[in-house]
């Protein structure tokens, strides 16, 4: 998907663990990623990174991406945004075909962070080294941004 493509509309989606979890079996379902180990990675990412979701937490104007022109939702292009904190060229780039084109949609976050660290980190198909790869998907380790 060209960056052109993203929208910023938030659609309001559900916050909290168990929505996480819900949302991201979807998206293991999505992207082929085995539930069992995608979707406490995909919750933990959720939750240091936004809150799970919280609406507070769903876009960074604070860090090192938080520059370039201001886009619909009122902020910075390159902010953060979403449940697993995508930056927009990365969720263009990652963009799971048949999701939402924006990254406050939840599932479409979510599959667009499995195919970056299938990517960018070696995660494999079943997703069974996820938390070794990232981590920040890891809940045994401290937070680490990915």
């Amino acid at each position: 998907m060209e960056l052109s493509e993203v929208t910023y509309d938030d659609p309001d989606d559900e916050s909290g663990e168990a929505a996480m979890r819900t949302y991201a079996r979807r998206a293991c379902e999505l992207t082929g990623m085995d539930p069992e180990y995608g979707v406490p990675a995909l919750a933990t990412i959720a939750l240091r990174e936004s809150a799970s979701n919280h609406p507070r937490w769903r876009v960074n104007t604070n860090d090192s991406n938080a520059h370039g022109p201001v886009v619909a939702d009122g902020h910075p292009q390159n902010c953060s945004r979403g449940a697993t904190q995508c930056i927009p060229p990365t969720f263009a780039a990652y963009h799971q075909e048949g999701t939402a084109t924006t990254p406050y949609d939840v599932v479409a976050c979510m599959c667009a962070t499995i195919n970056y660290v299938r990517a960018r980190y070696g995660v494999n198909q079943s997703g069974s080294n996820f938390a070794e790869r990232v981590q920040q998907a890891d809940p045994d380790r401290p937070p680490k941004g990915y």
